[in-house]
């Protein structure tokens, strides 16, 4: 018997490509599952695991767990990957709808959370930290146990990081921030299925993503790091370590929950900080602080403004208040 897990994102989906589309695509994104499961029992699958990891998991229409998805039993859905079960044996792994990592050309690039700025590992031959992004550590997590995945689908950047590691699974691209034209979702569908039978074809063995590097987190508020030293995670050099994707993805979402505390109390400390700035600032020109060095670190996002930060826009304006 044959079972294969799919992990479906959304922003790597035909069809969607912005914000707006996200919040109102649970349609589309039911589709393209659909479609993914309708080629592998087409194809010789007995059963599939569906994830829908996006967000809350929530977006994936539970129908794809009827009738009409080739009987009832066959496809199973959950929510979010800490529910995918490994006392289940997935042959392989379809990863369908990823998107470009943080900083890349993506049509919605992002790595996880907006307060990550970047994701490495460090190459064993140069020693240089190479960026990866969702497809890379959701592979690894997955190699780790045992699991190959066969495809990656989703916009240019995501079919580039599939390959960047392992040139031999399959990768569709099925949009690009880059692109000129917009092809109908008819023919890149068509497309979608053609690889995902292709895909069928290999052998899995060498789909298989080894996880055992340490990975490193770093943030764009830098204290981050720093409170989370002060939680028990290895911090270093202004980066969270981890030993290894799995270790990283088995604590995604407690780590999730305290960078929501970390983060409100950010805006809280930030927020106080501006208040007092502004009483400082009133006997001086907006356009000379605008234009002065600080400015740019008083326009940024409230949670990215760090310690060191603060301390600098501070001895800015008394520089400033000085030479009135």
């Amino acid at each position: 018997m044959i079972h294969a897990l799919i992990l479906a994102d959304i922003e790597g989906v035909v069809g969607i490509y912005n914000s707006s589309d996200i919040m109102n695509s649970g349609e589309i994104f039911t589709q393209e599952v659909e479609l993914c499961i309708q080629i592998l029992l087409e194809n010789g699958v007995d059963k599939i695991t569906v994830c829908d990891a996006h967000n809350e998991g929530n977006m994936v229409d539970l129908r794809i767990t009827k009738t009409n998805c080739g009987g009832e039993g066959k496809v199973r859905l959950v929510s979010q990957t800490p529910q995918v079960s490994f006392d289940i044996k997935y042959d392989f792994a379809v990863m369908t709808g990823y998107h470009g990592m943080e900083g890349s050309f993506g049509i919605w690039p992002h790595t996880y959370r907006y307060d990550i700025k970047e994701i490495s590992v460090a190459d064993k031959i140069s020693g240089k930290n190479i960026p990866i992004g969702e497809v890379e550590i959701d592979a690894r997590w997955l190699g780790s146990q045992g699991v190959p995945v066969i495809l990656v689908t989703g916009d240019r950047e995501a079919t580039y990081e599939a390959n960047c590691f392992n040139p031999y699974r399959q990768a569709c691209c099925v949009k690009s921030y880059f692109q000129s034209r917009v092809v109908d979702d008819i023919f890149v569908r068509k497309k979608l299925s053609d690889n995902i039978k292709l895909a069928l074809g290999l052998n899995s063995e060498y789909c298989l993503s080894k996880d055992d590097d340490e990975i490193a987190v770093e943030f764009y508020n830098p204290d981050t790091a720093d409170s989370l030293g002060t939680m028990g995670y290895n911090s270093k050099g202004g980066k969270i370590i981890f030993d290894s994707c799995e270790a990283f993805v088995n604590e995604l979402h407690i780590l999730a929950n305290h960078l929501n505390c970390i983060s409100e109390e950010t805006l809280k400390v930030n927020k106080a900080f501006l208040k007092d700035v502004r009483e400082l600032v009133k006997t001086l020109s907006k356009e000379d602080v605008a234009q002065s060095e600080i400015g740019p670190l008083l326009n940024n996002n409230l949670l990215f403004l760090d310690r060191a930060s603060r301390d600098k826009v501070m001895v800015v304006i008394k520089d400033m208040l000085s030479n009135l």
